[in-house]
C-alpha cells in the first residue's frame, strides 16, 4: 500500500505545482519543471514533457520543439491528442536529428484549437486497484463516467524519481473501445533501463492513438510513409535497388504488439514481405532460417498500401519491408477525392460544405456557404498538402488571388469575405488523410493477425478484462 498512497499524494498535489506556467500560449502551456530534454539508455536525444489545459474545453495542441544543436537550430512542429479541460498530457519525443555532446533544449512554442469531448469523464481509480509492483509495472482500473464511447485510446503517465525528476512517458495497452459506465483494467510497462529509479507515475490521461510519420531516402527524392504501433521505429533507408526498406525497431513491453504501416502505391504488382532481424523476450533471436514473419497486405480505396504484423515483447534491432516496385503506371489516382469528412476545418462566419482534393493539379477545393466576412483555417500535414519551395501556398478565394492567407505551425488561415463560395489551395502535392473505409480495413486486419501470429506466454489481453 505504500506506493499506492504515494501515487495518490503525487497525482492529487500536481495541480500545486503547476499554477504558474513557464511556456505558456492562452491557458495551454508546459510548466518549467515538466519540459526537459536529455539522451536515453540508447543514446537517444529525447525531449519528455507535459502540455497542461487549463481551457473549458478540451483542445489538441500544436508544439514547436526548438532544440540548439551545437549552434544548428533543430525546430520541429508536433500535432498531439487532444487534452481534457484542467487535465496533463504526458508527451515524448525522440530526435535522434541531434548529436551534439550538450544540446541545448529551448522554450517551446504552443498553439492549440478546440476540439470535441473525446474522452470526457474517463479517469483512474485511486483505489487499491492502482499498484505500482516492483518490477516497476504499473496496474489499475479506468472507468468512463460520461455518456459517450471511448474509441482506440490508451492511457498515458509520467514516469518520475523521488526527486520528482521525469524519467520517461509510460503508456498502457491500446484499447479500441470502451462503453459509458464500463471499469476496465490498465497495465503500463517502463523501459527495462529505468525501472530501479521508479518512484512513482503520475498525471494520468487519456490520448488518442498516435500516427507517426517517418522519411527514408529513396533514389535521392524524399519518401514519406507513416505507421501506427506502440513499438517505436526509426531511421528508415532504402537498399540501392529500392526494393527493400530497414528500419531500427525497439518494443519496450513484454507483450507482443501490432505494427500498421501505410504506404504509398507504386505499382498493383507490390508483394510485401516483413523480415526480423533482432532479440525479444529474455533475449530470443528472430532471425530464424530467413527472419519472415506473417504479415498482412491492404489496400484502401485512396490506393495506398497497409502492412500489418506483430512485434515480439523487448524486440529490439531491425525490421526489413521487401517488395516496393518503382512506378510502372499501374497505379490508378482518382482525379478527385471527397475529403469533407476527413479534414477539420474552423471557420468563423459560414459553413463548410464540401472539401474536394484535386490530385491532378495538387490542389483542395473548399465550398462554403457565407453571409458575413470571416476566417477559415485548417491543420496541413505532410499527408494532406504541402507548401511550395518558399514554403507558402498559392490560394484563390472565388477564383480571385489573394496574399493575405497565413501559414504558421502548419496551420493555414485564409480570410474571406461576405457571399464566398469556393476556396482553392495550390500546394506542391496532394496526398489524401486515412478514409474511413481504410480504418475499418485495420480494425479487422488488427483482429486477424492477432489469430495469425505467433504467440508466447505472455498475455496482452487487459482490454477485455
Amino acid at each position: 500500500m505504500i506506493y499506492t498512497q504515494k501515487l495518490i499524494f503525487a497525482s492529487t498535489t500536481i495541480a500545486l505545482l503547476i499554477i504558474i506556467p513557464a511556456f505558456a500560449s492562452g491557458e495551454v502551456y508546459i510548466p518549467d519543471h515538466e519540459y526537459v530534454g536529455f539522451y536515453d539508455h540508447d543514446g537517444i536525444y529525447t525531449v519528455i514533457g507535459g502540455v497542461k489545459n487549463n481551457e473549458m474545453y478540451p483542445v489538441i495542441p500544436t508544439i514547436t520543439v526548438n532544440v540548439n544543436d551545437d549552434g544548428n537550430i533543430f525546430s520541429q512542429d508536433y500535432k498531439f491528442s487532444p487534452v481534457m479541460p484542467a487535465q496533463m498530457l504526458p508527451l515524448k519525443l525522440k530526435l535522434p536529428q541531434i548529436t551534439s555532446e550538450n544540446p541545448v533544449l529551448e522554450p517551446p512554442q504552443i498553439s492549440y484549437k478546440q476540439t470535441e469531448y473525446k474522452f470526457e469523464g474517463g479517469y483512474v481509480l485511486y483505489d487499491d486497484s492502482l499498484v505500482l509492483h516492483d518490477d516497476g509495472r504499473m496496474t489499475g482500473m479506468i472507468k468512463n463516467g460520461g455518456d459517450k464511447t471511448f474509441l482506440n485510446f490508451r492511457v498515458y503517465a509520467l514516469i518520475k524519481d523521488q526527486n520528482e525528476q521525469i524519467l520517461d512517458v509510460a503508456s498502457s495497452q491500446q484499447f479500441g473501445i470502451m462503453h459509458p459506465g464500463e471499469t476496465l483494467e490498465f497495465e503500463m510497462i517502463p523501459d527495462s533501463k529505468i525501472v530501479n529509479e521508479i518512484d512513482l507515475y503520475s498525471c494520468f490521461a487519456f490520448g488518442d492513438e498516435s500516427v507517426l510519420p517517418l522519411n527514408a531516402d529513396r533514389n535521392g527524392e524524399q519518401y514519406t510513409f507513416r505507421y501506427e504501433s506502440g513499438t517505436w521505429f526509426k531511421d528508415g533507408s532504402f537498399n540501392s535497388e529500392s526494393t527493400d526498406l530497414k528500419m531500427y525497431a525497439l518494443n519496450s513491453f513484454s507483450a507482443e504488439l501490432n505494427a500498421s504501416f501505410e504506404f504509398p502505391q507504386s505499382s498493383i504488382h507490390e508483394d510485401f514481405e516483413v523480415y526480423l532481424d533482432g532479440t525479444g523476450w529474455d533475449g530470443q533471436a528472430y532471425y530464424q532460417a530467413d527472419g519472415k514473419v506473417t504479415n498482412l497486405q491492404s489496400l484502401d480505396e485512396l490506393g495506398n498500401w497497409h502492412v500489418y504484423f506483430t512485434v515480439p515483447g523487448f524486440y529490439q534491432g531491425d525490421v526489413t519491408v521487401k517488395g516496393f516496385h518503382e512506378p510502372d503506371g499501374t497505379v490508378e489516382v482518382p482525379e478527385e477525392l471527397d475529403l469533407s469528412q476527413m479534414i477539420y476545418t474552423e471557420v468563423t462566419n459560414g459553413e463548410v460544405t464540401s472539401v474536394i482534393a484535386k490530385t491532378a493539379e495538387n490542389s483542395l477545393v473548399i465550398s462554403l456557404e457565407t453571409t458575413e466576412d470571416g476566417m477559415l483555417s485548417f491543420t496541413t500535414s505532410d499527408f494532406l498538402i504541402r507548401p511550395f519551395s518558399d514554403g507558402n501556398f498559392f490560394v484563390l478565394v472565388d477564383g480571385e488571388e489573394i496574399d493575405s492567407a497565413t501559414y504558421e505551425n502548419k496551420i493555414l488561415t485564409i480570410p474571406y469575405t461576405a457571399q464566398t463560395e469556393k476556396i482553392e489551395v495550390y500546394g506542391s502535392y496532394v496526398i489524401p488523410e486515412f478514409g474511413t473505409i481504410a480504418i475499418i480495413v485495420l480494425a479487422v486486419a488488427i483482429v486477424s493477425i492477432i489469430a495469425l501470429s505467433r504467440k508466447n506466454s505472455i498475455s496482452y489481453s487487459l482490454s477485455n478484462v
